[in-house]
């Protein structure tokens, strides 16, 4: 069984990095790809030039059974669309809804609810988020006004315990901003 793991995600970003021989790299990442920005934060930070996390929670309990992903008489690519459908801005324009719908539909048996291991159990940092040095690196946090998994209360939550970490709220989008509305999100 495919579970992500924080460790995991971390070291495939890190050999990513010292593959390329980059040299102090920005890194964003949406989502779980948030969360993981505050492990590369607290792991990593001096070999980065930004961190920049976008729905960047430091936990998030299920809201939803992760059960239901993987059922032989469930297409659990239509539960994942289902799932993230109401993470999405209704404002969002509707065919760059349905394609982020339609990415996650995509997923192999299993994936969403690995990745989803690292999002609600193995990835939580709650209790480590204090130490993070913002001196070592900044830490800009971007949250939709829309998303419930990582509400913007979430974000600024997260963000008062982290000294020197910056907080934008994006009005109109919610938990995909990238893919979701990507004109809107450029404009942050």
């Amino acid at each position: 069984e495919y579970k992500l793991t924080w460790r995991a995600y971390v070291d495939a970003i890190m050999a990513v990095v010292d593959t390329l021989g980059l040299d102090r790299p920005v890194v964003i990442g949406c989502s779980i790809g948030g969360r993981v920005v505050l492990h590369l934060a607290l792991e990593h930070a001096k070999r980065f030039r930004a961190l920049i996390g976008l729905e960047s929670g430091a936990h998030a309990d299920p809201y939803y059974d992760l059960g239901w992903l993987h059922r032989p008489d469930v297409h659990g690519g239509e539960v994942c669309g289902g799932l993230v459908s109401g993470l999405i801005a209704p404002t969002a324009p509707e065919a760059d809804r349905w394609e982020t719908i339609w990415h996650y539909m995509q997923g192999g048996p299993g994936v969403f609810r690995g990745d989803l291991h690292y999002y609600t159990s193995d990835g939580d940092v709650r209790e480590r988020v204090a130490g993070i040095n913002t001196g070592d690196c900044p830490l800009y946090l971007l949250t939709g006004e829309y998303d419930y998994s990582c509400t913007p209360a979430d974000t600024r939550d997260l963000a008062s315990r982290i000294e020197g970490a910056q907080v934008t709220i994006m009005a109109g989008l919610g938990h995909f901003p990238i893919s979701e509305d990507p004109p809107g999100f450029l404009g942050y």
